[in-house]
């Protein structure tokens, strides 16, 4: 059976993943930070889970994770290695702290390189693929989302080069980049915490310059929550991934992200900030329009 390591899997689109892999007759090593959370894996989609702790930015346990993947695969390797672990890290650049930006690289890149590194051996020996969880944020950079759009699309380039090298070597590893737009995850409780974090670390200055900023959040995160994909549709694409004859290289999942992909992305910048800042100010709107109601109720 194939064997596949699916880091970030606790919830979303990685849950989704060890659903989606696990269905099809995958063994899937699921990367958790808890182990409650591996445990509440195994008992929902079976023995074919096999959990992993795993924290993606500390190498010792990536090697530990990596020595205890070999450890059960053998010579048989890994066949998909899916790296969709992830944070999001918002806010006016120039009120983002070095700190933060160096955490949102830390674990959207510079994990990603380190982990898909340390696993080249499996998936040689697997004949695996790559798979990594990008973004439409990484081909469209709107405001308030600077560091995570900078990781994004960071990573859409580790993407296609890796994908270069390994076809100009004749190496069967194959690398492709999911790229969703919004989907319904946890990840929208966590935006609403951040935005009203970030209003509590502007200073006078700093609100009256960006307070448009939050609004643009709370509409943001209605709108994900209300609008954005499922994570199985996510899935779906990395399973096509992992298992079609012939893998696409990119990956656009939603509708927004077609469109930011396919449509925005390839204007000239004099058409494209128009439209950025024209859906900017609509997420503004409605993101006033929740605080106020918010604050008469």
């Amino acid at each position: 059976m194939p064997s596949a390591l699916v880091t970030g899997t606790s919830t979303g689109i990685g849950a989704a993943c060890v659903a989606r892999l696990t269905a099809s007759g995958w063994d899937v090593y699921a990367g958790v930070r808890r182990t409650d959370d591996g445990e509440r894996l195994r008992s929902t989609y079976g023995d074919r889970v096999r959990p992993l702790p795993l924290e993606v930015t500390d190498p010792a346990a990536v090697r530990r994770a990596l020595d205890s993947v070999t450890a059960e695969v053998g010579s048989r390797g890994l066949q998909g290695l899916v790296n969709n672990a992830g944070i999001g890290i918002g806010g006016p650049i120039e009120h983002v702290s070095d700190a933060d930006w160096r955490t949102v690289f830390d674990v959207n890149l510079f994990a990603v390189v380190h982990l898909t590194r340390e696993a080249m051996p499996l998936l040689r020996a697997g004949r695996g693929r790559i798979v990594h969880i990008g973004s439409m944020g990484g081909r469209v950079a709107g405001p308030g989302v600077g560091p995570y759009s900078a990781s994004k699309h960071a990573l859409e380039a580790l993407a296609e080069s890796m994908r270069h090298e390994l076809a100009l070597a004749d190496d069967p590893i194959t690398v492709s980049l999911v790229e969703p737009g919004e989907i319904r995850t946890a990840i929208w409780d966590k935006s609403e915490r951040q935005v009203e974090e970030i209003a509590a670390g502007l200073d006078p200055d700093g609100l009256r310059r960006y307070g448009y900023l939050l609004d643009l959040g709370r509409g943001f995160v209605a709108d994900g929550r209300t609008h954005g994909a499922e994570p199985s549709t996510v899935a779906a694409a990395v399973a096509h991934a992992l298992t079609a004859r012939r893998p696409k290289a990119r990956y656009l999942v939603g509708s927004d992200a077609r469109l930011a992909g396919h449509v925005v992305s390839k204007l000239p910048d004099r058409v494209r900030d128009p439209l950025v800042r024209t859906r900017a100010r609509l997420m503004v709107r409605a993101g006033k329009r929740l605080r106020e109601g918010d604050a008469s109720s």
